[in-house]
C-alpha cells in the first residue's frame, strides 16, 4: 500500500517569505505508518498555489491513500480544492484529513463528499489502525463517510507515555535546504504536548483535552544529539512545543543538558512571561543553554482585556520577563493582540502605544481570531457573533468578531506600532551590538519587517488595481 502524507500550502497566508521549518506533524506520523505501508512526503508550502498543478504531482506516484494536515483555519479551503482535484482524478482514492483544525471541522471537511474520513486527535496510533484495517469502521477517533452519512467513532485516548512516539521521520524529506531562516538551517524538535492554561483564543488546550505530557529529559536530548551530529552548518533548533517552559525542573534539566554539549546550535522555544519573571534562575540557564530568542504571548496592556481573555499575566511580569532575557543575552519575540472581545478605540491605542515600550526584538502584531477549538469560537458562535465562516478571513489579520473595530482602524494602529518598534533607536543602536544572539535575532527582526513593507507594497497595488486585499502573514498560538 502506497501512503502519501501533504503538508499544504494556504491559499493565501503563511511565514514561508521568511521562515520556514520542516513539517514536524507528518514527519511523526509517517515514522509510525511506515510499518505498514510505503510512505512518501510532499511539503507544498512555498511552493505556490496552483491546485490543479498540486493534483497532478501528489497523485504522479499513484498512491492508494493520501492524508492532508489541515492545521490552520485557512487551510480548509485549500485542502477541500486538493481533495476534490484528486477526487475527480481518482474516484477510487483514499482522502483523509487530520490536524488540529480537521479535529474541530469534521463536518466541514466531510460535508462535500471528498475527503473519506477525518482523524480526531493525536494521529500517529490511529492511521496505523486504519491501514492495518484498510477501512475506517470501529477505528477509535476517526469521523467518516458511508454514503451520505458520516459517522464519528470514540475518541482515542491520548498517548500516556510520549517516548513512545517514535522521531520523525525526516529521511523521507532528504533535501532540507529549504528549512531555514536567513542563514540559519532550522529543525523541530517536539519536547512535550498540550498546554493547562485557558487562553480564550488559542485552541491547543482543547485539542490536548486540558492536559500537559512531556517527554523525558533523556529522550529530548536523543533528539538533540541526532541532530547535532547530522548536521555541521549553522543552525536553529526550535521546540514546538505550546508552552516549552511548564515544568521548571525539567527545563533546567535540558538546558543544562544542552550547555554540556558545547555546540555551535541556537535554541528558541515558547514561555509564559509569568513562568520565567517567578524563576530567575531558570532564564539564566536559557542563556547558558544558547537559546537565541523565546516567543512570548504579551496580547495587551489592559487589564481587563488580559483577565476576560484568561491570559493570566501581568503587565509588571512582561517587563520583568523580558528585561530578565535581556540581561542573559536571549532574544524575545512578542506577539500582541488587537480586538479582543469587548475592546473599545482608547483601548487598541492603549496596545499600539505599549508595544514599542516592551523593548522586544521582534513583534508581531494580529487581530483576534476566533479559531475553531478555541473558547472564542465556541463562544462567539453560540452568541450569534461570527461575522463569517469564510475561512480565508480567518488570517489573523481581518475582523471576523462583532464588535471588533473596522479593519482600517485596526490596520492603523498596527503599522504605526511596527513603525515605532523597528525604525525606533533602539532597533537600530542594537544591530550594531557584539551581543551574539540579540545581535543574530535583530537581523532576523528586519527581515520580519521587510516582509511587512513587502505586504503593504501589494496593499496599495492591489487597491490601485482594485483587488482583493492579500492576506497577511498567519501566526499560530501564542502562550
Amino acid at each position: 500500500m502506497r501512503l502519501l502524507l501533504v503538508m499544504p500550502t494556504g491559499l493565501k497566508v503563511g511565514y514561508d517569505d521568511y521562515f520556514s521549518s520542516s513539517p514536524l506533524g507528518i514527519e511523526s506520523l509517517a515514522a509510525h505508518a511506515r510499518a505498514h505501508a510505503d510512505v512518501s512526503l510532499m511539503d507544498l508550502r512555498g511552493t505556490g498555489h496552483d491546485v490543479e498543478a498540486h493534483a497532478d504531482r501528489l497523485l504522479a506516484d499513484r498512491p492508494d491513500v493520501v492524508g492532508i494536515s489541515v492545521n490552520s483555519a485557512p487551510h480548509t479551503k485549500c485542502a477541500l480544492a486538493l481533495a476534490k482535484a484528486m477526487r475527480l482524478r481518482r474516484p477510487d482514492l483514499r482522502i483523509i484529513a487530520g490536524g488540529q483544525q480537521a479535529t474541530f471541522l469534521v463536518e466541514e471537511l466531510l460535508a462535500p463528499g471528498d475527503f473519506d474520513a477525518v482523524i480526531r486527535g493525536e494521529g500517529e496510533h490511529a492511521l496505523c489502525e486504519v491501514l492495518q484495517r484498510g477501512g475506517f469502521r470501529g477505528v477509535a477517533g476517526v469521523s467518516w463517510r458511508d454514503g451520505g452519512a458520516i459517522h464519528d467513532e470514540p475518541d482515542r485516548p491520548l498517548i500516556e507515555d510520549l517516548d513512545t512516539v517514535l522521531p520523525p521521520a525526516r529521511d523521507l524529506l532528504p533535501d532540507r535546504s529549504r528549512y531555514r531562516m536567513g542563514a540559519y538551517r532550522v529543525e523541530g524538535i517536539e519536547a512535550s504536548r498540550g498546554c493547562r492554561f485557558r487562553c480564550s483564543f488559542c485552541s491547543i488546550r482543547n485539542f490536548h483535552r486540558g492536559r500537559w505530557r512531556p517527554k523525558s529529559v533523556g529522550r529530548v536530548m536523543q533528539e538533540v544529539d541526532e541532530l547535532l551530529q547530522k548536521y555541521s552548518e549553522p543552525m536553529v533548533i526550535y521546540f514546538a512545543d505550546d508552552n516549552f517552559c511548564t515544568d521548571v525542573a525539567r527545563v533546567e534539566a535540558i538546558c543544562q543538558a544542552i550547555a554540556e554539549r558545547k555546540s555551535a546550535a541556537y535554541f528558541w522555544c515558547q514561555a509564559r512571561v509569568d513562568t520565567l519573571a517567578r524563576n530567575p534562575r531558570l532564564v539564566e540557564w536559557l542563556g547558558k543553554a544558547h537559546f537565541s530568542a523565546i516567543l512570548l504571548g504579551l496580547e495587551t496592556p489592559v487589564p481587563r482585556l488580559l483577565r476576560e481573555a484568561h491570559k493570566g499575566i501581568t503587565v509588571e511580569q512582561t517587563r520583568e520577563a523580558i528585561a530578565m532575557l535581556h540581561a542573559q543575552d536571549v532574544g524575545v519575540w512578542g506577539t500582541f493582540t488587537l480586538g479582543l472581545p469587548g475592546e473599545t478605540r482608547e483601548e487598541a491605542e492603549e496596545t499600539g502605544r505599549f508595544i514599542p515600550t516592551t523593548d522586544v526584538d521582534i513583534a508581531q502584531i494580529t487581530v483576534a481570531t476566533p479559531i475553531p477549538g478555541s473558547d472564542l469560537y465556541a463562544e462567539a458562535r453560540a452568541a450569534g457573533k461570527l461575522r463569517t465562516t469564510d475561512w480565508d478571513r480567518y488570517d489573523f489579520s481581518s475582523p471576523t468578531l462583532e464588535g471588533q473595530l473596522p479593519a482600517k482602524v485596526l490596520d492603523a494602529i498596527m503599522h504605526r506600532a511596527y513603525l515605532k518598534v523597528y525604525l525606533g533607536l533602539r532597533t537600530l543602536r542594537s544591530l550594531f551590538t557584539q551581543r551574539t544572539n540579540l545581535h543574530r535575532l535583530r537581523r532576523t527582526a528586519l527581515a520580519v519587517f521587510w516582509a511587512w513593507i513587502s505586504f503593504l507594497i501589494r496593499v496599495k497595488i492591489h487597491a490601485l488595481l482594485g483587488r482583493k486585499k492579500p492576506v497577511q502573514a498567519a501566526r499560530g498560538s501564542s502562550l
